[in-house]
């Protein structure tokens, strides 16, 4: 599916390091108009005592962040450059390296790189793992901080440190940013009459995409489909619902409720009529979100076979909310539940065939798997 009105607030830890000069004791009282008025007060001590000058704008960038941190995990702070470069985003250009991500047993891990772009030409391979960038370690940094890392404005530079686990050897690399295009959906025909579509995030126009895309391949001959959600971490709530209205009859797709308990049901979008081909859907740990939303709409209403491995389990929606200065939050405002109204949120969807995949190795035994199935058991000349 690369993740944040306002009060600040700030948590200030004094440990007991180096010399203490003075203290000042603050007589703040519990309600919420007095703690806001300990934050001006926090604010104004850094200013006056602070070793160093700091600036303001970093203060209260730091102290939202603080606050938003406090939350689950999906929620984030978005700085202006940070909020123009989602919005590129989701329209399928960006300015960074051209690398998908994901974290793999809490390791920054490389699952593959786009054609043409800075990473593909510096030889960056899906596998390798993200030790540093400029010189910060990954380790511990949620995947969305990571990503920030690493996007930018073309033309500057970022240095990744690499380990390659297959020659067990540590690199590095010095990439220029450039604008990337994402092309977020691609297909093609094989020569066995199956057609492959791969989703890699939902953003603008994701469903009308993903109908041509079918629409052309059966007018290609396609007699079966494998679409491919893995390492979709998810997008736009909207578009996953236009993409499952591709693959399921009429009905709802998922159910979000709000904080008060206000369930709302989204249908499938009456502008996509359902193709009737035989299906297999590839998920596995990176299938999260919205791309889950989808794979469980299609198992669900039992238009399609799920293989792979179990997906993420997010279960929850954020919304943006911009802000004045033209930054903005990516809060948390819901949680959704599957067509048939199951929660998947830390539990993810279990696919139908489980089929492991090995990292280590250049095939890719789920994609072959789900091959073999279409040709074994589901085209129409199988035995």
């Amino acid at each position: 599916m690369r993740q944040k009105l306002f009060v600040v607030a700030l948590i200030i830890f004094a440990g007991c390091f180096g010399f203490i000069l003075g203290q000042s004791q603050e007589n703040i009282a519990g309600a919420p108009g007095d703690r806001f008025q300990l934050i001006h007060r926090v604010y104004e001590h850094i200013q006056q005592y602070y070793v160093e000058d700091v600036e303001a704008d970093k203060l209260i960038d730091g102290a939202i962040r603080g606050m938003i941190d406090s939350l689950d995990k999906y929620s984030s702070y978005l700085s202006q450059e940070r909020y123009e470069e989602m919005q590129m985003e989701m329209k399928g250009e960006y300015g960074g390296v051209g690398i998908v991500i994901t974290i793999r047993d809490n390791k920054t891990t490389v699952v593959s790189t786009f054609k043409g772009t800075p990473s593909y030409d510096a030889d960056v391979k899906p596998g390798d793992i993200i030790r540093k960038v400029d010189g910060t370690e990954t380790e511990g940094y949620a995947l969305d901080a990571v990503a920030d890392m690493i996007r930018g404005a073309e033309g500057t530079r970022v240095v990744l440190t690499m380990y390659r686990p297959d020659e067990d050897r540590e690199f590095e690399v010095e990439l220029v940013r450039a604008i990337v295009e994402i092309p977020y959906v691609e297909y093609q025909l094989r020569d066995d009459k199956i057609g492959v579509v791969t989703i890699t995030q939902f953003a603008e126009d994701v469903g009308s995409k993903t109908y041509n895309a079918m629409r052309t391949l059966e007018r290609q001959g396609a007699e079966g489909i494998i679409l491919d959600l893995r390492f979709n971490p998810g997008g736009l709530l909207r578009e996953a619902v236009n993409v499952s209205s591709v693959f399921i009859p009429r009905g709802p797709v998922v159910h979000v409720a709000d904080r008060s308990g206000v369930v709302e049901t989204l249908n499938t979008n009456v502008r996509y009529q359902q193709v009737k081909l035989p299906l297999v859907v590839l998920v596995n740990e990176g299938t999260a979100s919205g791309s889950e939303i989808v794979a469980a709409a299609i198992q669900e209403h039992e238009t399609g076979i799920l293989m792979g491995s179990t997906t993420f389990g997010k279960g929850t929606v954020q919304t943006i909310i911009p802000l004045v200065d033209g930054s903005a939050l990516r809060l948390t405002t819901a949680k959704y539940y599957t067509s048939m109204e199951n929660s998947i949120h830390e539990e993810g969807v279990l696919p139908d065939i489980q089929v492991e995949q090995d990292y280590e190795t250049e095939e890719d035994e789920q994609l072959d798997a789900a091959i073999k199935y279409l040709l074994d058991r589901a085209l129409p000349d199988a035995s």
